[in-house]
């Protein structure tokens, strides 16, 4: 992207529009690679965790044979949804509507009393699957099962994840809330530096503000910003497209994923990991009331260009080469992905 040239936003319109936001699902969001859960909770067999990508329920599950695999979690008869717990151990899976079983690979074992129809063969109605993989200790998924390899996806994120991601971080904890915005105007926010002095009032105390950086290829973004001397260091900031996030302040690191809800909704979902010799009490305290600030700053100011966002008065506006470049590759990278870019 030329620097020398003034960059504008995406048009209004595609943050709230129901046509952009079904073509966003179909295109992205069913085709990247989502994180969706920590591995510890999927590390025996019949362990399992849910989520949605887009409204659409999935299931991640460890077979007998300690392969770990993903599904949707849609019963082949009726389309009822077949775990309704986010998380939970199971020897088979089970539709509560009708009672059709299913075995921890996807494969249908028991149909109960479906009589009468002579060409019905249980082996075409397995689950449907999707694409499984782990890195960081998290449990990605790609609803594509003949996308790229989660390792090639990553790309250079992995690297400045694995720089100060430790081995010895234990989960913390997790903050999911709803944000009345789309999801694009929440990643908007993450990837500029302009807004800190304003909306972020002590993390502005904490770093050198001016001296604000930021690197944008091979579909990741890294914001660096060194800091002030005795202060709560920040550490490292990434995203990877469309809506990962990776940030290590201080003793600890947090996953983040903006998860799309309905054109004008979206959820953020926070997992907080800190060192195994840092208790919980002193990380709360600490890295953890750091994060919830932070967090709660950005969560007040989205919702209010959202709403401008849907007015019909705002069109476009134009970026800062210095703090807002992360928009513009964000912006490029999702219409290329739609079919629109170059």
């Amino acid at each position: 992207m030329d620097q020398k040239t003034t960059t504008y936003t995406l048009p209004a319109e595609l943050y709230h529009e129901n046509a952009f936001f079904k073509v966003e699902k179909d295109r992205i969001f069913f085709n990247e690679w989502q994180w969706v859960g920590r591995s510890e909770l999927v590390k025996n067999p019949g362990q399992f965790i849910t989520a949605e990508i887009t409204n659409s329920p999935i299931l991640i599950i460890r077979d007998n044979n300690n392969v770990l695999r993903g599904f949707h979690n849609v019963c082949r008869h009726r389309a009822s949804k077949i775990l309704l717990d986010k998380k939970g151990n199971c020897k088979s899976l089970v539709c509560p509507y009708h009672g059709w079983r299913y075995g921890l690979n996807g494969k249908l074992q028991n149909s109960p009393h479906f009589f009468g129809a002579e060409d019905f063969n249980p082996d075409n109605f397995s689950l449907f699957p999707i694409k499984v993989s782990e890195e960081f200790g998290l449990v990605f998924v790609n609803i594509n099962v003949d996308s790229e390899s989660l390792t090639s996806w990553l790309g250079p994120f992995t690297e400045m994840v694995n720089r100060v991601y430790k081995s010895n971080f234990v989960f913390h904890n997790e903050i999911t809330f709803d944000v009345n915005a789309n999801w694009k105007t929440y990643v908007d926010n993450y990837q500029e530096g302009y807004h800190i002095p304003l909306i972020h009032p002590q993390l502005n105390r904490d770093v050198v503000w001016q001296e604000y950086t930021l690197t944008n290829a091979d579909s990741t973004s890294i914001h660096s910003v060194p800091p002030k001397s005795g202060s709560h260091e920040p550490g490292s900031f990434g995203w990877h497209f469309p809506n990962i996030i990776f940030n290590a302040y201080g003793r600890g690191a947090v996953f983040q994923r903006i998860e799309p809800l309905k054109p004008k909704w979206c959820r953020v979902i926070y997992n907080l990991f800190r060192p195994s010799d840092v208790s919980e009490e002193d990380f709360e305290s600490n890295e953890g009331q750091y994060q919830k600030e932070v967090s709660i700053e950005d969560q007040k100011i989205v919702p209010l260009v959202q709403q401008n966002l849907e007015t019909g008065i705002y069109q476009a506006g134009p970026l800062s080469p210095k703090y807002e470049s992360g928009l513009a590759y964000f912006h490029q990278l999702l219409m290329e992905r739609i079919g629109i870019g170059e």
